[in-house]
């Protein structure tokens, strides 16, 4: 029961926001009342945390899947940007903002996961893509790994990018790119453009597919 409520709690969260959500709204969305809500989780703060909780150590396994996977840095690079597209999918880009504000502590889990985990996970593959020989050799890895860091939460910063105007994945996009082509070599460039190719004859694909199916 605890793991069905942390997930559902999980999709209305990511889905409609987390100001949003209430344990009336959860109790009614899994059928129960908000008293067996409470035998797991004493309030909504400690909800809020056991979902960012959840969704970190996702991000986690995902990173460790596009390391133990790709065939390169740039490949991984070009992996988790994809990952993270199919999420903003899924995602009220008002959600890290909300956590943020209004629920400090799983903000904080929030910083701890970026100034510890993904640190070294951006630093690791800055070496790795200098060493194959996919990125400049002549870029400092310590600073570009802060200065990706610390953009990665700006897209979500709706006094920069506000929703009237922006989709917050395409930010998200347009900043991973700039990041990516800032740092490639002449050969990662090659495969860069080879990886965007086989993903755009990939996404027609399933679009044929789709229409076929209609």
């Amino acid at each position: 029961m605890e793991n069905r409520i942390l997930l559902k709690a999980r999709d209305l969260m990511v889905l409609n926001g987390v100001r949003y959500v209430t344990m009336d709204d959860l109790a009614t969305q899994l059928g129960i009342s908000k008293k067996t809500i409470y035998q797991f989780y004493k309030d909504k703060e400690a909800l809020v945390l056991a979902v960012v909780e959840l969704e970190l150590d996702e991000q986690k396994i995902m990173c460790q899947r596009s390391q133990a996977t790709a065939d390169n840095a740039l490949h991984e690079m070009f992996m988790l940007l994809a990952d993270i597209q199919e999420m903003f999918k899924k995602m009220n880009p008002l959600t890290v903002m909300e956590i943020h504000k209004y629920f400090p502590e799983a903000f904080k889990k929030i910083q701890e996961h970026k100034d510890r985990f993904m640190h070294n996970v951006v630093k690791t593959n800055l070496l790795k893509g200098i060493e194959q020989g996919v990125y400049r050799k002549d870029i400092d890895p310590e600073i570009l790994t802060i200065y990706r860091i610390e953009t990665s939460l700006i897209t979500f910063n709706t006094q920069f990018f506000p929703l009237s105007k922006f989709n917050l994945g395409n930010v998200n996009v347009q900043i991973m790119e700039h990041y990516i082509y800032g740092i490639v070599s002449p050969e990662g460039l090659r495969l860069l453009n080879q990886y965007k190719h086989e993903a755009s004859s990939k996404n027609e694909l399933v679009e044929d597919n789709q229409f076929i199916k209609n």
